[in-house]
C-alpha cells in the first residue's frame, strides 16, 4: 500500500462526489486490508491533515510556488499540499517528504510537474517558518490561519464577535474522540461500558447524552469494536443524541421522523418510546430507505414503519402526530471538526438555497400537528438563514404554532439560549455544533 497515493486518490474524490468522507476513506482503506495499521492509520491522518490545514498549506504554499495556485492542474496541486502537510503538520523529514511527493508525482504520470514539487517543496522546506503571516481583514486572516472559508468566518464574525468565533474555530481543529450511544432496546449504556471496557482504555459519560460513551483513550478502530451487529451501540455524537431527548417522545405516541437518513436518531427515538407507540420513517431515497431498514432492525426497533417519500410530498393519509423531527438536510457547518472536506464543498449561496427546502419541510411537519402536538426542527449548522430565519418564517406561514418548550432535561438546560432556541457549540460542549427549536401547535 502506498499511503500517500490513497490518500491523494480520497482527497481527488472529496472534490469530484458528494458523498461522504468517511464513507470515502472507508472505500479506500477497504482495498488495502492486508496493509499494516500503520499505513491506514497515515492514509487517513494525511487526508484529515490536508482538509483541516488547506487554506493554510495554501497560504504557505503561494510563497514559494512560482506559478499561482490557481493555474495549477489540481492533481498537481493536490501532490503539493500532501508534501506541505508532511513537512508542516507531521514534521516529516524534509528530504523524505519531498522525496515522497516527487515520487507520488513521477507515479501519477505528472512528469512534466515533478521539477516544480522538487523545487516548491525544498524552498518551502527551508522557509516556511519565516512566511509572512496572513494579511487583511479579521475574517481573510483567521479563515487562513485556521482552514475555514471566509464567507462563514465573516458571518461568524459579525454575530458572535472575534473572541468566540476564533474558540470556535479553534475548537474544529482539534479531533473529538469518537462517541457510541448504546442502544438500549438491547442493552444499558453500563453493560456497553462492561463489554468495552476490555478494548477501551478511558471510557467517559458526556453532560449532554445520558447513553452515550466517550472512546477517551486508545481503542481500536471502531469498526472493530463488538456489539455493533447485535445493535448495542450507534456511532453518534453526543449533540445528536441530545436531539433526540429534545423531541419529548414517550410510549404510546404517534411520532414522525421526516427526514430520516440513516436512522441513528430514528432508532433512538424507538428506545426512547421503548417501542411502544407509531413511528413512522420517513426517506425519499430507495438505496437510503434500504439501509435505514436494515439498521432499525439491527437495533431491535419494532415500533417502526419506513416510508419511501419526499418529505415535502407526503402520500394522504397518514393522519395526525403528537411529535415531530424535522432533522433537516442542511449546509453541515456545526460538524466541521469531524467533516473537515465539507469547508470546501460549501459556498456562501448554499445557506440560503436549502433554507427554501429547509422551510418547505417544516411547513409540512406543521401541517401533520394532532392538536396539542409539537414538532422539533433541528440543523447541524451554524448560520442564520438556516436556523433562526427558518423558524421566523416558519411561525409567520403557521401562525398556529408557538416557539415553547416541555420541561427540558436538566443536562440540556445549558444550551438553550434568551431567544427560545437550543444549541450546542464545540468548544463550549465538546460535540458537534446542533441548532434545535421547538414548535408547539395551540390546542383549539
Amino acid at each position: 500500500m502506498d499511503p500517500r497515493r490513497a490518500a491523494f486518490r480520497v482527497l481527488g474524490q472529496t472534490q469530484d462526489t458528494p458523498r461522504r468522507l468517511e464513507a470515502l476513506l472507508d472505500e479506500e482503506l477497504s482495498r488495502h486490508q492486508a496493509a499494516a495499521p500503520r499505513d491506514r492509520a497515515f492514509t487517513a491522518n494525511l487526508v484529515y491533515t490536508v482538509l483541516r490545514q488547506r487554506a493554510y498549506l495554501d497560504h504557505l504554499l503561494a510563497a514559494f510556488v512560482r506559478r499561482p495556485l490557481d493555474k495549477l492542474d489540481p492533481p498537481v496541486l493536490a501532490v503539493l499540499r500532501l508534501g506541505a502537510a508532511e513537512l508542516v503538520c507531521l514534521r516529516t523529514p524534509d528530504h523524505a517528504a519531498v522525496h515522497a511527493a516527487v515520487n507520488l508525482a513521477r507515479s501519477l504520470s505528472l512528469h512534466a510537474a515533478t521539477g516544480l514539487v522538487n523545487a516548491s517543496l525544498r524552498a518551502l522546506a527551508r522557509g516556511w517558518r519565516q512566511a509572512p503571516p496572513p494579511a487583511g481583514d479579521a475574517a481573510s486572516v483567521l479563515a487562513i490561519r485556521y482552514s475555514h472559508p471566509a464567507w462563514l468566518v465573516a458571518e461568524l464574525l459579525e454575530r458572535h464577535g472575534q473572541e468566540e468565533t476564533e474558540a470556535w474555530l479553534l475548537a474544529n481543529q482539534q479531533p473529538r474522540p469518537p462517541a457510541l450511544r448504546a442502544g438500549t432496546l438491547r442493552v444499558s449504556r453500563e453493560g456497553l461500558r462492561e463489554l468495552l471496557e476490555p478494548h477501551c482504555q478511558d471510557l467517559r459519560q458526556h453532560p449532554l447524552a445520558d447513553e452515550s460513551l466517550i472512546l477517551a483513550g486508545p481503542h481500536p478502530p471502531v469498526a472493530a469494536l463488538p456489539g455493533f451487529a447485535e445493535g448495542l451501540w450507534q456511532m453518534q455524537d453526543p449533540g445528536a443524541t441530545a436531539i433526540g431527548h429534545l423531541v419529548g417522545v414517550q410510549p404510546g405516541l404517534r411520532v414522525l421522523d421526516l427526514c430520516a437518513g440513516a436512522g441513528g436518531k430514528t432508532g433512538h427515538l424507538a428506545a426512547l418510546m421503548h417501542n411502544q407507540g407509531e413511528l413512522i420513517a420517513v426517506e425519499p431515497s430507495p438505496g437510503r430507505a434500504k439501509a435505514l431498514t436494515e439498521n432499525l432492525a439491527r437495533l431491535g426497533v419494532t415500533n417502526a414503519r419506513v416510508l419511501e417519500a419526499d418529505g415535502t410530498n407526503l402520500p394522504a393519509g397518514l393522519g395526525r402526530f403528537d411529535r415531530v423531527l424535522v432533522d433537516a438536510p442542511c449546509t453541515g457547518l456545526g460538524v466541521l471538526g469531524r467533516r473537515p472536506d465539507l469547508r470546501w464543498r460549501r459556498g456562501p449561496g448554499d445557506p440560503a438555497r436549502l433554507a427554501g427546502l429547509q422551510l418547505a419541510l417544516a411547513c409540512a411537519a406543521a401541517d401533520l400537528l394532532a392538536p396539542g402536538g409539537a414538532m422539533l426542527y433541528a440543523t447541524c449548522t451554524v448560520t442564520g438563514a438556516e436556523n433562526e430565519d427558518v423558524v421566523a418564517a416558519l411561525l409567520a406561514a403557521r401562525p398556529a404554532l408557538r416557539l415553547e418548550w416541555q420541561k427540558m432535561p436538566d443536562n440540556l438546560l445549558a444550551c438553550l439560549d434568551a431567544e427560545g432556541f437550543w444549541r450546542t457549540q464545540p468548544q463550549v460542549d465538546a460535540c458537534d455544533g446542533f441548532f434545535a427549536a421547538r414548535l408547539a401547535l395551540v390546542k383549539a
